[in-house]
């Protein structure tokens, strides 16, 4: 039996989703870092499915997710651009680098892209000409060690034997 990629892409989105609203109540040391949980669908469907899929799950994880989430404004402001360059970072890297490069690289990519777009939005169009020195440090830090840490997830999934005889049965047409 194939597996339709419209259903799987669906799927994987509302596991973004989920998993981006269950974040928010998720408490962290410093404001504006996360785990970046919502971000696993996201690679496994770039390794697994492509770019197409991956950035349709991207796209509807960066308009729900703030919608579902308390005030939507600054959140849509700070997660739809921030979405758009880091997934344009990890896909660049990954069909670029891809031999060069681990799963566990471009999510750390894709955590730093992200944080920096944040930073810039947010010294744009909230903070007019402040840059975030004291706390850009510690957000870069965290996007790292999260990247890495998603990065791992990532891999275990997209290595996982059941994982990918799935993938592999995709009708991609759909």
């Amino acid at each position: 039996m194939k597996i339709n990629i419209y259903i799987l892409t669906g799927l994987m989105a509302s596991c973004s989703i989920i998993l981006g609203v269950i974040e928010n109540f998720i408490p962290t040391p410093v404001p504006a870092i996360r785990l970046g949980l919502a971000n696993v669908p996201i690679i496994i469907m770039l390794y697994l499915a492509g770019s197409k899929y991956a950035f349709q799950v991207s796209f509807l994880k960066a308009l729900i997710v703030p919608v579902l989430s308390a005030n939507i404004i600054f959140k849509m402001s700070l997660s739809v651009p921030a979405v758009f360059v880091s997934f344009a970072a990890m896909s660049v890297n990954y069909h670029y680098f891809k031999n060069k490069l681990s799963i566990i690289t471009i999510s750390v990519i894709g955590a730093v892209f992200h944080i920096i777009t944040q930073l810039a939005v947010v010294s744009i169009f909230y903070v007019k000409g402040l840059i975030y020195t004291n706390i850009a440090g510690i957000l870069l830090l965290s996007a790292v060690i999260t990247g890495i840490l998603m990065g791992i997830i990532a891999y275990k999934i997209v290595n996982h034997k059941q994982i990918k005889s799935m993938f592999e049965r995709l009708e991609l047409k759909g």
